[in-house]
């Protein structure tokens, strides 16, 4: 896939140093050539506080190909990239030893008191068999999406279990955002799982039972619990689970990526449903820990900032630097990649990358895509609206990239950026 011709009337914004041109060429391309509303991308380096450079392109004009100021400023729903931040704070309290990552969560949650089943054959009715579960659920295995819970709206689509999750209204994220955090935990547990803890990997609602963790033991919603925890020290200010009126003007429209590589406009498409208006001047239900978060590039840089200078950024101390590696240096599936530990049939497999407790990491960069030059390491994770971010230790660098596309990956754009960002930056002896 290449990006078509870009245009030569379309607004660019350098923010900082000059980004490299393979980089911007790439974003105004893509832009140019109708393929994304717009496009942003923010590098920093480990102990700086700023950037070393950023790039914005967009459309600021009110006509078809509005979408608004692009700069660090402009507020994104960044949706599963939530989930790093989320892990931070649970391992926060692992730090602190109020929490066990190997403990089971029926430790601290009612819901999973019952020992939870196994579907180990679909089937229908007699058909149909479960197995008491070998092991129960560990707070690493919500980290690590080993726990055998799943998304409704991933593969394998015909399960039972993912049936289960369709008629207790959890399958779909409209669903999901209409359950308090309790409400919907309490649904998860009452389906059987997809496989036994520990066995496989699944993208999973698992973060969503950690959030709803956090809140049980520290007695908070958990709003609060990441402002106090993460975004107050880091002056995270735009960052929440919903957007304040005097701040909407800020948010980036939504839009769905349509056959022959079209955006339109997410606003009343049937796959996307209340995308473009949850959140927006009034909170929702649920505040997810799987996906719930607006943010911006300039806040999550502060957040990455953190990560990479483990734990500590612009004098705040969010954790101590053996816990942010312990978090990230280590693939902790069952086998060395997400492809060979993947449940059959489930999610797709993400060649050469294992997961961490925080997201992914590189485990094998020839054999991943876009990342022969990144370092074995790596780690990061990206969003439903094809936000990403990844965290390179070795190099010392971090980089960032924000548009508002829905489904994620629609376009090869995350590999082709990470290939050309780690051209622009070698291993310096």
């Amino acid at each position: 896939f290449l990006p078509r011709e870009e245009d030569p009337d379309l607004p660019t914004e350098e923010m900082t140093e000059t980004a490299p041109r393979e980089v911007s060429s790439l974003l105004n391309a893509y832009v140019g050539g109708g393929q994304l509303p717009g496009a942003y991308v923010g590098v920093i380096e480990k102990g700086k506080k700023s950037p070393k450079y950023q790039y914005s392109v967009g459309w600021e004009n009110n006509d078809e190909k509005a979408f608004g100021k692009f700069g660090e400023k402009a507020i994104f729903r960044i949706f599963s990239m939530t989930k790093a931040i989320v892990s931070v704070c649970v391992m926060k309290l692992v730090e602190e030893k109020t929490l066990d990552l190997d403990s089971p969560i029926s430790k601290y949650l009612k819901e999973f008191k019952k020992h939870p089943k196994v579907c180990v054959e679909g089937g229908e009715g007699e058909q149909r068999k479960f197995e008491e579960a070998r092991q129960e659920i560990t707070v690493r295995h919500l980290l690590t999406h080993t726990s055998g819970i799943s998304y409704g709206f991933l593969p394998p689509a015909d399960s039972y279990v993912h049936k289960c999750y369709r008629e207790r209204k959890i399958a779909s994220l409209d669903e999901l955002f209409h359950h308090t955090s309790e409400e919907l935990v309490k649904r998860i547990a009452d389906c059987p799982l997809l496989f036994h803890p520990g066995e496989h990997y699944q993208y999973s609602m698992s973060t969503d039972v950690l959030g709803y963790l956090l809140e049980v033991i520290l007695g908070k919603n958990l709003a609060d619990i990441l402002r106090e925890m993460v975004f107050q020290p880091l002056g995270m200010n735009d960052t929440d689970f919903w957007v304040p009126k005097e701040k909407i003007s800020r948010v980036r429209p939504a839009y769905a990526m349509n056959i022959g590589y079209v955006i339109s406009p997410v606003k009343g498409h049937p796959s996307f449903g209340e995308t473009e208006t949850r959140g927006l001047g009034k909170a929702p239900v649920l505040a997810s820990g799987g996906g719930g978060l607006f943010s911006t590039a300039e806040d999550y840089l502060k957040f990455m900032g953190m990560l990479l200078n483990e734990g500590t950024f612009n004098g705040a101390k969010i954790l101590k630097s053996e816990t942010v590696k312990q978090m990230v240096t280590k693939n902790q599936l069952p086998s060395s990649t997400i492809a060979e530990s993947l449940f059959p049939g489930g999610y797709p497999a993400l060649t050469g990358k294992g997961w961490c407790l925080l997201g992914t990491v590189l485990t094998e960069p020839s054999k991943a895509a876009g990342c022969s030059k990144a370092s074995t390491g790596e780690y990061g994770w990206g969003g439903y609206a094809s936000t990403y971010f990844q965290i390179d230790p070795v190099k010392g660098l971090g980089y960032i990239f924000m548009t508002q596309v829905l489904p994620s990956s629609s376009l090869p754009i995350r590999p082709q950026l990470t290939y050309m960002i780690h051209s622009c930056h070698p291993v310096t002896s």
